[in-house]
């Protein structure tokens, strides 16, 4: 595996070479915003459910599908975190774990670059606006005015 992984980068062990799991693919575009789209969806579902729980004369119609929905998901959590004093804490830990997915599924169409200029980084102006956001992420020592001023 490793050997693989040296073979397809040009680089020296493989160092500085990432690729996201879907690439820069315009299929890989499409699967990242449709599970994206998806998750947001599911947590906006997931926030009226929780809030037509606080309404005790709510129809049965309504609340029926999202329950049917959402407290799959829910008990997940509920199993980790009993309720206390009556109050579900719960859907804290199901929110912070749907935001993390949702976090990850933006995260996987990025790139970064591959490639080093003698110098070691690669100049600004050949990146792509993805390229330049996770190339931030990763050095945070420079700022972004920084960046621009480089520019």
């Amino acid at each position: 595996m490793v050997a693989m992984r040296q073979a397809a980068c040009p680089l020296a062990g493989g160092e500085g070479c990432f690729a996201a799991v879907l690439g820069g693919s315009v299929a890989g575009m499409v699967v990242s915003n449709g599970v994206n789209s998806f998750l947001s969806l599911y947590n906006t579902v997931l926030v009226i459910r929780l809030v037509l729980t606080w309404f005790p004369n709510t129809p049965p119609a309504i609340v029926s599908p999202l329950s049917t929905v959402c407290d799959p998901y829910l008990n997940i959590f509920r199993g980790i975190i009993p309720p206390l004093g009556g109050l579900d804490l719960s859907p804290i830990l199901a929110f912070l774990v749907l935001n993390a997915l949702t976090g990850t599924a933006a995260a996987l169409p990025a790139e970064l670059p591959s490639q080093k200029t003698a110098s070691g980084s690669v100049h600004p102006d050949e990146l792509t606006a993805n390229q330049r956001k996770w190339t931030r992420r990763f050095r945070p020592g420079k700022s972004q005015e920084a960046e621009d001023a480089a520019r």
